[in-house]
């Protein structure tokens, strides 16, 4: 197998539920200007990556009620392809399959490895045409994209290990047949934190390691992780649980993957609002959103945390950040100067030009809203922990995968053009699947702008956002089971960011 990506084609980390960036929303004649529903196409000469990798629990782990790997088509004719999964006992179990076109393969890694508490997912199909995401469920919900690399680097920004309450676990996953070498740091509240058993960690060649942060590093408000790689390569998630009783109150749970890499200039879109509503239902509040930044090199690093608001919401002023070498900084969104405005996006810029890490956090309940617009105290409690790591790349292409979203409610594909100068046209074509209700085709997004698309509850749908330059996406959804976020997958563009505005 070949986990490598040639750079002119960037298959990223992480899908599903999310959102944008950058500024203005679509414009209010646009649904006069643009057709009501997007036709049907094929995307981007039918590429996506032809290696996906799944890391995560099954239903033998505390907490965990269900864990689903989905495999859809986007080929216009039948896929070959293989599964490979392992656990953390040392099993591995292997199966080929035939898609049909437009067809979706549901794997229940549990059913292969009875009795594990860890498995990993390796989806082989030779040529792409294929999306691979997971669905894990228990006291809240995740959905995203799986990784579609392995690295000699990995990053985790945020987890948390208050007790009680809370509990983390470090996924590696080394899906080749020799064995790999690892050495894990980690920040903690107390500065860097290495423990007896995390320098030298050989992963087995075939195998996943369930590395329990919660017994290392306990007791810290902010975790973050970075993984080394010495002979070999990973790929890398982290998995967080939350009862609600720890003393933060957080609740629901998050398998995050890692970051492959770090970079100067990093984006989120989509945040918020964090005052009205999304779609009529649900809307964030600033005070459940943080930033953390995290500086994996040696030296110090002056940052800029930007809140990218639309004209009508006006300036917002950065929260400025100097982070010394292997040192981390929590950014709290609540301090006001947020109140009052819609849809944002959030980039992470350095001054000096050395490269951080970054998550976009999400945590507490969400709250209902009443036919008056007012939040309905009734409807508190629903498990709401969703963390995003800021993304890296622009790229001209994007695949969405929205399975089943029964009874969602304020779901949202958003995408930004993060240039300072240039205009990015962008088309939202349908893959798979029947287009959510007002989907526009075209849209064009003036320098620094995005646009958001409501994409309520339905059946499962693959998009395709195809761009004139490169734009982020990103996917964000609120259930009665919980809320998830996520990246979408990039399949066709460049690695370099255009210029900032």
């Amino acid at each position: 197998m070949n986990a490598h990506r040639q750079p002119a084609l960037v298959l990223l980390v992480a899908l599903l539920v999310g959102a944008l960036t950058l500024g203005v929303e679509a414009p209010d004649d646009a649904a006069d200007t643009l057709p009501a529903v997007a036709r049907t196409a094929m995307s981007l000469a039918g590429e996506s990556s032809d290696l996906w990798f799944c890391l995560g629990p099954t239903a033998v782990l505390d907490g965990i009620r269900d864990r689903s790997v989905q495999v859809a088509s986007i080929a216009a004719g039948p896929v070959d392809g293989r599964v490979i999964v392992v656990d953390d006992r040392g099993r591995s179990v292997e199966r080929a399959f035939r898609l049909d076109a437009g067809a979706r393969l549901e794997i229940r890694p549990g059913r292969f490895v009875p009795d594990s508490a860890f498995a990993a997912v390796t989806v082989e199909v030779p040529g792409g045409a294929v999306v691979v995401s997971q669905r894990v469920e228990g006291d809240g919900v995740d959905q995203r994209p799986c990784l579609t690399r392995t690295s000699g680097t990995w990053l985790v920004p945020w987890s948390t290990t208050t007790r009680p309450g809370n509990r983390v676990w470090l996924l590696l996953h080394n899906p080749f047949p020799a064995s790999a070498v690892v050495d894990l740091r980690f920040v903690g509240d107390i500065g860097r934190r290495e423990t007896l058993d995390s320098q030298g960690m050989v992963v087995a060649g075939r195998s996943v390691v369930a590395y329990d942060v919660t017994e290392r590093i306990s007791d810290s408000s902010v975790v973050s992780a970075l993984v080394q790689v010495r002979v070999g390569q990973v790929a890398a998630a982290r998995l967080q649980l939350a009862n609600g009783e720890g003393p933060t109150g957080i609740r629901g749970l998050d398998l995050a993957p890692g970051l492959p890499e770090a970079r100067s200039r990093l984006f989120m879109p989509g945040v918020g609002p964090v005052a009205g509503s999304i779609a009529g239902s649900i809307a964030e509040s600033a005070g459940d959103l943080s930033v953390v930044v995290l500086n994996p090199g040696e030296e110090t690093i002056e940052l800029e945390v930007v809140a990218r608001t639309s004209h009508a919401d006006g300036f917002v002023e950065p929260w400025p950040v100097v982070l010394r070498a292997g040192q981390r900084h929590v950014v709290d969104l609540g301090d006001g100067r947020l109140d009052g405005v819609g849809t944002f996006s959030i980039e992470v810029r350095t001054l000096d030009d050395q490269p951080v890490a970054a998550s976009l956090v999400r945590r507490g309940a969400v709250t209902g809203e009443q036919a008056d617009g007012r939040s309905d105290p009734g409807s508190l409690g629903v498990p709401d922990l969703a963390v995003r790591p800021l993304m890296s790349v622009a790229a001209r292409g994007w695949l969405v995968d929205l399975g089943e979203r029964f009874e969602s409610s304020g779901d949202i594909l958003a995408v930004a053009n993060p240039s300072g100068s240039s205009i990015a046209t962008i088309e939202v074509k349908v893959l798979a699947g029947r287009a959510p209700e007002g989907l526009p085709t075209v849209v064009e997004l003036d320098p620094g702008t995005q646009v958001v698309f409501p994409l309520g509850a339905g059946g499962p749908v693959i998009l395709a956002v195809e761009s004139t330059s490169g734009v982020v996406a990103s996917v964000r959804e609120w259930s009665p089971s919980g809320s998830t976020a996520g990246v979408a997958v990039a399949v066709a563009g460049t690695e370099e960011w255009p210029e900032s505005g």
